[in-house]
Formats: C-alpha cells, sequence, structure tokens
C-alpha cells in the first residue's frame, strides 16, 4: 500500500502507482469501498480507495492493481475486468522528485472474496460509500478521479498542483524576530486588519504552534495546520502531519504560508511572493524569519504603515526570474 511520498525516485522519474475502486449496486445506487487509512506517513485519518500501492520493477498498471487487491483487500480480480477510470499527474509546489507522481485508478465489479482489512495496521475500516454520498475528508486527488468515476468520465485526464503557488505572509521586526515559539511578540490592529485583506477566501498552511497563538480558526478561509502529533485536531482545522501532504490538502491555487519559523524555512525556496510587515521593534525572541535574498527577491511595493504605529511599511516582494538575473 501506498499513497504517498515513501520512497525516493532518482531525479526526473515520476512515481507510477494503481489505486483500485471496487464498486457494487446497493440501496442509494452505486456504491464503491472505501478504507479509512491509519498508521501510515500519509493522510492518516482520511477516506481512501480501497486498495492502491506502486508499480513494481517489470508490472504493469493492471497487475499492480490485481496484487494491491489481494494484499490489502483479500480478494482476487482479473487484469481484464479492470476499467480504466482516470489517470492522474499530481505534483505539488515543492518540486522534489518524491512529489512526482502518475496515478492510474481502475475499478472493478467483479472480484472473488469477501473483502476485508487484509494489512490492520494500516487501515482503519473498510466502508461502502454511495458514489452520490462521499465523505468530506477522501483524500483530495482520490476524489477528484471518483467523481471522474461518478460523472461517466471514463478515462479522464485529471491534473492537479501544477496551479499551486506559494505566498509567504509574515510580520517581521527588525532583527528578524516573529516570535518567541509560543505567541506573537506584539499587537498590532492595524496588521490584523491588513492580514485578513491579504488572506480572505484563500488557504492557510501553518504549523500547530501558530494555530496555538491564534487560538481558533479565522472566518471566511480555509486553514490546514501541520501536526506531527497523531490525533490532534481542532474546529475548523484540516490536518496535515507533513508539508506535502498539507499542500495536497490546500489544492490548485494560492497558498498563504502564515507561520512558523520552521514552516517558512521549509518553503521559502518555493514561494513565489512574500508579503512581509516590518515592524521597527526588536522583541526578543527565538523564531525568526528566514533571510530575504536581493538577489532572489525584488520589491514590487511598499505601503507605508500608519502613523503612531512600530508598522514602518507592507511590503510585496516576487521572486526574480532566473534568466533576467542571471542576464542582468
Amino acid at each position: 500500500m501506498t499513497h504517498g511520498p515513501v520512497q525516493r525516485p532518482p531525479d526526473g522519474r515520476l512515481v507510477p502507482a494503481t489505486y483500485v475502486v471496487l464498486q457494487r449496486q446497493g440501496e442509494h445506487g452505486t456504491e464503491v469501498l472505501l478504507q479509512l487509512r491509519r498508521g501510515t506517513p500519509f493522510m492518516d485519518g482520511w477516506w481512501a480507495c480501497g486498495a492502491a500501492g506502486h508499480v513494481e520493477p517489470g508490472e504493469s498498471f493492471l497487475e499492480a492493481g490485481v496484487r494491491e487487491a489481494r494484499e490489502e483487500l483479500g480478494v482476487v480480480v482479473q487484469t481484464g475486468d479492470l476499467d480504466h477510470v482516470a489517470t492522474l499527474q499530481r505534483t505539488c509546489a515543492l518540486p522534489e522528485p518524491v512529489e512526482q507522481r502518475v496515478d492510474v485508478v481502475v475499478t472493478t465489479t467483479s472480484w472473488s472474496g469477501d473483502p476485508h482489512v487484509a494489512e490492520p495496521d494500516r487501515a482503519a475500516e473498510l466502508r461502502w460509500w454511495p458514489l452520490d454520498g462521499l465523505p468530506d475528508d477522501v483524500v483530495p486527488h482520490e476524489r477528484l478521479a471518483l467523481e471522474a468515476l461518478r460523472e461517466g468520465r471514463t478515462g479522464a485526464l485529471v491534473i492537479h498542483g501544477f496551479e499551486q503557488s506559494l505566498t509567504l505572509v509574515a510580520a517581521v521586526g527588525r532583527n528578524g524576530v516573529i516570535g518567541d515559539g509560543a505567541s506573537m511578540p506584539w499587537h498590532l490592529p492595524a496588521d490584523l486588519r491588513f492580514f485578513k485583506e491579504t488572506t480572505m477566501g484563500g488557504v492557510l498552511v501553518m504549523g500547530r504552534g501558530t494555530w496555538d497563538s491564534i487560538g481558533r480558526a479565522l472566518p471566511g478561509r480555509r486553514t490546514v495546520v501541520v501536526t506531527r502529533r497523531r490525533g490532534w485536531s481542532a474546529p475548523g482545522a484540516q490536518v496535515a502531519h507533513s508539508l506535502p501532504e498539507a499542500l495536497l490538502v490546500a489544492g490548485d491555487t494560492e497558498v498563504f504560508v502564515v507561520g512558523g519559523g520552521e514552516i517558512y524555512a521549509q518553503t521559502i525556496d518555493h514561494a513565489t511572493r512574500l508579503v512581509l510587515t516590518e515592524v521597527d521593534l526588536a522583541p526578543e525572541g527565538s523564531t525568526r524569519f528566514p533571510h530575504v535574498d536581493p538577489s532572489v527577491w525584488r520589491e514590487v511595493s511598499r505601503e507605508p504603515g500608519p502613523e503612531g504605529t512600530p508598522i514602518t511599511a507592507w511590503v510585496v516582494l516576487e521572486r526574480r526570474d532566473p534568466s533576467s538575473a542571471a542576464s542582468g
């Protein structure tokens, strides 16, 4: 079984996988068998296709599907009974080789044996779901394939993650400090209003420490919290256990990365924009914003802060075009 980054290919090689959807006719129409993921390094607590895994050397996509159905569901399917649903090419804003993936989703209504959780260390349960009534927390790219199946778009080509971009948003003291790891080092109502205007309607990605310092989900925005703590949850937050997982959940959109320091450090090399509040204070604190290299970033706008506040300016920077930087 695999749905995520558990093997690292050589540079430039796509990671291939097969996903198997068992379907039947039920009381509410077509039903599909999904597994609730547990104990895996990726998307724990989310519903996923009944069986899935990497294509091994020498295997076809269909042969991999037969093997995975046997290993994970304890059922026997034939390659001739597997129908192509969709091909998914997916990535995220982190251009690492392990994030370059091609998934082939196949389906069947014919198998022998009683489907059951054959790998209990990796799945909590199996459940039949109406194709017209899937749960909210289906692994995002798998939902796209299931929607193609529901809509009769068999053989669909689905592209996911290539339109995603990262914008880092932070308030930074003149000493580079952004916090002490537990709370904000200042209270700036004008900057809170600016933050709201900048991120309203968007997707926020943050670490759990940043979530704790805010204390709640912010209205009008979707929030994805990255935490290593298994079983953590909070009202209004979607949970991810790694940055790639968080970006998969965030989807094909501009993603606002809003802290803390570790998340900023992991994303600044892949961001396209920085939206920074320059604060004329030098608070104590161990959490700093990464160095902004002027050879990489160019300032495109600067708005002075309100008089009587320590806000020097709100600054937007964009990543320089490497070709133009080299020629200049």
